[in-house]
């Protein structure tokens, strides 16, 4: 079997376009809620803004959890243990009520200090720390919510966990549409959050009882050793990463608050914008991947760079038209995601001026993901630090007032074109080295993720 036939771009976008459509929902859903937010008023849009960072800690425990959950079933699954993958659900399931309710009682109480970060107005402040503690009790369910959908897809049911996801995306966005009409105001989004993953939980349950079967597992019912070191060597490097967007994007928020709320809420609603066009080509980039490490674990390094060089030409076409949008119509985008006036012209100058390069970022971000899932985890980590320490850097340096933000959207955009422009042909060039793993472990995925930009 050659290169051309089974790995051939029909075969690549049979792989990733249910990866890369599942991600998108979950990003576009994300990009409706602020929206959605943003029709409750300034006020409600402005924390819910100062609030953005934060969500990244809440993310960072999900995200691993989850990514172990999955490769942990994964591997029960190819050895013949199906019935174990309810066993496994709960013990991460107790790993991550734990350490999510740990992470909230650390938030909660270090909330004054948050707010003076990113410089809250006192008549803010008593609003977020209140929407702070009532997000930390709606994402529990949330972080549930996910670990049965990752437990789905170990056990390689990947249609009915995006079928599952589905559900819950249009429930969590319905019952806040039925708050903005009945004028709840902000505390909606969490009554949303919670009550989607409260259906979520049900919905897997439901599903595992009638294809895997529930009973309780034997022996004790704490994780063992084998899942704590799992979480340790898979959770961790994937945790550190959203650790690293938290530290960024409050660095970044802390720097455009020089301009006022509204400027703060116009930049959180294109840098939303950005991540529902970019996160995409993360689940992309894992696809390919998946499908090199496929060819590499059989020894066909050829096959393997084929299949980059393949990928990375649809990837930049698939980015072609986003940047097209954005560079002829970024005012359009703008009046359709606020109606604020302040807002909306925030948001416009925001598109204008790095809008034309998500799609720089987007390549980037798919090249990187595959270097780091084909073992290239530490080049990838290399080039992100770089890369946000270079825009962070840059960005406090130039601003100084109220009317230089913009010049950090130009820092932006400069790195994101210059990231581009390293990355790819690093990335050809390490394709070209790639060789086949000493002792390649089928159906086993590489732990090492970086931090993705």
């Amino acid at each position: 079997m050659t290169a051309t036939t089974s790995d051939s771009y029909r075969r690549i976008l049979g792989v990733g376009t249910p990866m890369v459509l599942s991600s998108a929902a979950v990003m576009a859903a994300q990009l409706g809620v602020t929206a959605l937010i943003g029709a409750m008023g300034p006020s409600a849009l402005y924390v819910r803004s100062v609030y953005m960072p934060v969500s990244y800690l809440f993310i960072a425990v999900t995200t691993g959890l989850a990514v172990t959950l999955q490769v942990v079933v994964a591997r029960s699954t190819g050895r013949g243990e199906r019935a174990t993958a309810p066993g496994h659900l709960l013990h991460v399931a107790c790993i991550g009520v734990v350490l999510h309710l740990l992470l909230g009682v650390v938030l909660v109480a270090l909330g004054g200090p948050l707010a003076d970060a990113v410089h809250i107005p006192s008549g803010e402040r008593g609003a977020f720390l209140r929407f702070l503690a009532a997000m930390v009790v709606g994402t529990l369910f949330g972080l549930l919510g996910e670990l049965g959908s990752a437990t789905l897809r170990g056990l390689g049911r990947t249609t009915v966990a995006a079928g599952v996801t589905g559900v819950t995306l249009v429930v969590h966005l319905g019952l806040i549409v039925l708050g903005v009409l009945t004028h709840q105001g902000l505390w909606i989004v969490p009554v949303a959050a919670g009550s989607a993953g409260v259906l979520e939980i049900a919905l897997v349950l439901m599903l595992l009882a009638r294809g895997e079967g529930l009973r309780r597992p034997r022996g004790r019912l704490t994780p063992d050793r084998g899942t704590l070191s799992l979480v340790g060597t898979i959770g961790v490097p994937v945790s550190a990463s959203y650790l690293v967007l938290f530290l960024v994007s409050l660095l970044l928020l802390r720097i455009v608050s020089v301009g006022g709320p509204d400027v703060v809420a116009g930049f959180n609603l294109g840098y939303t914008l950005q991540s529902a066009l970019i996160v995409p080509a993360v689940a992309f980039g894992s696809a390919v991947a998946l499908l090199m490490n496929q060819r590499l674990g059989a020894a066909e390094p050829t096959a393997a760079r084929a299949l980059f060089h393949k990928g990375l030409r649809i990837t930049l076409v698939a980015y072609a038209v986003p940047t097209g949008v954005l560079l002829a119509a970024p005012d359009a985008l703008a009046a359709a995601l606020s109606t604020e006036p302040q807002v909306r012209e925030a948001l416009a100058e925001f598109l204008t001026v790095a809008g034309p390069a998500f799609g720089c970022t987007g390549v980037a971000l798919m090249v990187l993901t595959v270097l780091e899932q084909t073992g290239r985890g530490p080049l990838a980590v290399m080039l992100n630090t770089f890369y946000f320490a270079v825009v962070v850097a840059l960005g406090l340096y130039v601003v100084d007032g109220p009317g230089d933000v913009t010049r950090l959207y130009w820092v932006m955009c400069a790195a994101a074109a210059v990231a581009l422009a390293v990355v790819v042909p690093l990335g050809l060039r390490t394709a070209a080295r790639l060789r086949p793993p000493p002792a390649a472990v089928p159906g086993v995925p590489h732990s090492r993720r970086g931090v993705r930009p």
